[in-house]
């Protein structure tokens, strides 16, 4: 509560004084006894408690029975008083003015706090409804920090957003980011009623996401909390949204990665169909010479290869689409290696295979195709990032309700904060982006896959042992898949 000014306080007790010697020389004029003198008296110490409070009233009754013993008791014009009754009657109105007067200026007080909080509630409540008009195109917080200023009228704001780490700030005061940030770190929580400053964390829960300086006001320590509290809402309402942009620009960024893709699988298809077609009609032929048959042989096995390629890449965008069905069926794990093993060998060449199968489940229910091109992705990549002619190890075991396939490479590592950036499209190794060819698909696709079978996948890499990729396949029945 801020006190008033001396020179307002002197001016009122001037102001009460004197009207209660002009009631009092208009009360003797008109001949009024000591009863009447005082009724009137009192309600003039009653008006004043009202209007200005305890303190000038009780000073003003002072004086008001002084004027009464003057003028309206025996003896006249003596600040004396000879019969009893006379001063019982000043002891009662003085008691009488001084309760009165205290319990007026607690109703005053009470009045002026009630329309103090209501001002402030609707200060609240205009600083919410703004807060859920604010423009998500511009920055969120410096819109925030504006309107915490104008709604809640004082006399400069400070706002730091924990997620960016920086400061906002709007009006007058100076607050530095250092300070700032050490009263967030701190999670400083105060008010300082002699330079109207107030700090606040800004929490979501209990966890901080900000920090709330005010400077110049004249508020409550409820209603900053509350203002705190809005202020917590809309920060973490504009990362909500901004996170919901990124997530619908990621989405439609891939939805049109996989249109690109599709198109040009379909593009693909009918030359690679008619350029196989035709070499291999001209090796059915048997018209060609030796050197003959050998290129037109390469560009048969590459025509396939490609061929395969665009078919990778059909799938694929099936698969992010969603229109990927998974065609169940009885596979035999074992076969299903050796087979893609024996597709894989032009891309294992001069690696030795070492295959072990410890599980005694012989096989799943999945779709052989899809569980095919996926083994073969991973094989590819450990020959591809393993040391020239070292050895790519598979090893297939079953654990509880899984089928874990893993396939191991010497001599490529992975970086922790790579491991599961490798699963996304088009991201590649940072190691190897620029010494082995790629495409950052095939990884993407496996996982794909994985998921299509409610599998999972994963790598685990160390500079000593190498890379290990994980397929685990759950080892459920046909009638449950």
């Amino acid at each position: 509560m801020i006190a008033k000014p001396i020179q307002v306080v002197l001016r009122r007790i001037a102001g009460g004084c004197a009207a209660g010697m002009l009631l009092t020389l208009l009360s003797y004029r008109l001949h009024f006894n000591l009863s009447a003198a005082t009724s009137i008296h009192l309600f003039l110490v009653v008006v004043i408690a009202l209007r200005w409070g305890l303190f000038e009233a009780s000073l003003v009754s002072i004086l008001s029975v002084a004027c009464l013993d003057y003028f309206f008791t025996q003896p006249l014009f003596q600040f004396y008083i000879t019969d009893s009754h006379d001063w019982i009657a000043l002891l009662v109105f003085e008691a009488t003015a001084l309760v009165v007067s205290s319990l007026s200026d607690r109703v005053s007080h009470h009045a002026r706090e009630l329309e103090r909080r209501q001002a402030q509630q609707q200060k609240l409540y205009e600083l919410s409804q703004n807060i859920l008009l604010l423009n998500r195109d511009a920055a969120v917080d410096q819109q925030l920090a504006d309107l915490i200023r104008s709604s809640l009228r004082v006399k400069g704001v400070a706002l730091w957003n924990a997620y960016e780490m920086h400061q906002w700030k709007s009006g007058d005061c100076d607050f530095s980011d250092d300070e700032v940030r050490s009263a967030f770190f701190l999670e400083t929580n105060d008010d300082d009623l002699n330079t109207g400053v107030s700090r606040r964390v800004l929490r979501l829960g209990t966890r901080p996401i900000g920090y709330l300086f005010l400077c110049g006001h004249s508020l409550d320590s409820a209603s900053i909390n509350a203002a705190s509290s809005l202020a917590a809402v809309a920060i973490e309402r504009a990362r909500s949204f901004s996170t919901e942009a990124s997530a619908e620009a990621a989405k439609q960024s891939e939805q049109l990665r996989s249109a690109i893709l599709d198109g040009l699988a379909h593009a693909f298809k009918s030359p690679l169909t008619t350029i196989r077609a035709s070499s291999s009609g001209l090796l059915a032929m048997n018209t060609l010479s030796g050197t003959e048959e050998k290129l037109v042989g390469l560009i048969d096995r590459h025509a396939g290869h490609l061929s395969d390629l665009a078919n990778h890449l059909l799938l694929t965008a099936k698969l992010d689409s969603g229109d990927l069905r998974v065609k169940r069926e009885q596979v035999d794990v074992a076969r299903l290696i050796h087979s893609t093993i024996m597709e894989s060998s032009q891309e294992l060449d001069g690696h030795f295979i070492d295959f072990q199968m410890s599980s005694v489940h012989k096989a799943i229910y999945g779709d052989g195709k899809l569980l095919q091109m996926a083994l073969f992705q991973v094989l590819d990549n450990a020959a591809k990032y393993g040391r020239p002619n070292s050895q790519v190890a598979i090893a297939v075991q079953e654990e509880e309700a899984e089928l874990i396939i893993r396939i191991k490479n010497e001599g490529s590592f992975i970086p922790d904060d790579e491991k599961e950036k490798v699963f996304q499209r088009f991201y590649r190794c940072s190691g190897s982006v620029k010494t082995i060819s790629g495409t950052g698909i095939g990884l993407s696709v496996v996982r794909r896959i994985a998921e299509a079978h409610s599998g999972r996948t994963w790598v685990e890499s160390d500079q000593v042992n190498g890379t290990t990729f994980a397929i685990a396949l759950p080892c459920m029945a046909k009638e449950k898949a």
